[in-house]
């Protein structure tokens, strides 16, 4: 993975607040935001938390990476799809995405919905800053995020759920 250009941990005691990041602000990427609470950068052993802000009707391209996730439904419904079977997850579910297993997800509900996601090892939050950066926000598009997911390990596979239906 390339350079991380965030904190790698948190100072002790230190809190991120509702509505606040490490990076100073949400990234916002592909049509949604994401907010770091902790930044694991590519240091061997750390994680990376974020919390996910999911428009109705969106989510991510089917993907897989080296790298395993998790994620913590927050608020709203998610529908998702892990190793080809889809199953959906409301408030406090919780979701383990292993290493190379094909996953993506969609928002289901009317309203925004929120997730944690937890990334293990760390530097998932590099990935969406280079998104981010180069103005990528159309998760359609698989070719042109495919060329940077390429440099953080994650191969996109398919297209959203929503662009399948």
């Amino acid at each position: 993975m390339p350079e991380k250009p965030f904190q790698s941990a948190l100072a002790p005691q230190q809190i991120i607040r509702s509505g606040k990041s490490v990076t100073g602000g949400p990234i916002h990427f592909i049509g949604k935001d994401m907010w770091v609470k902790l930044a694991g950068g590519n240091q061997p052993g750390s994680i990376t938390v974020l919390e996910d802000v999911t428009p109705p009707g969106h989510g991510p391209p089917l993907h897989a990476h080296p790298f395993e996730e998790w994620f913590y439904i927050l608020e709203g419904s998610f529908l998702f799809e892990l190793g080809g079977k889809p199953f959906s997850v409301a408030v406090g579910d919780f979701v383990h995405a292993p290493s190379n297993e094909p996953h993506v997800f969609q928002n289901t509900s009317d309203k925004d919905a929120r997730m944690l996601v937890i990334a293990k090892p760390g530097g998932l939050e590099n990935y969406f800053a280079e998104l981010a950066e180069k103005a990528m926000n159309d998760p359609a598009n698989v070719a042109a995020l495919s060329e940077i997911g390429a440099r953080y390990g994650v191969t996109l596979l398919g297209a959203p759920i929503a662009a399948r239906r």
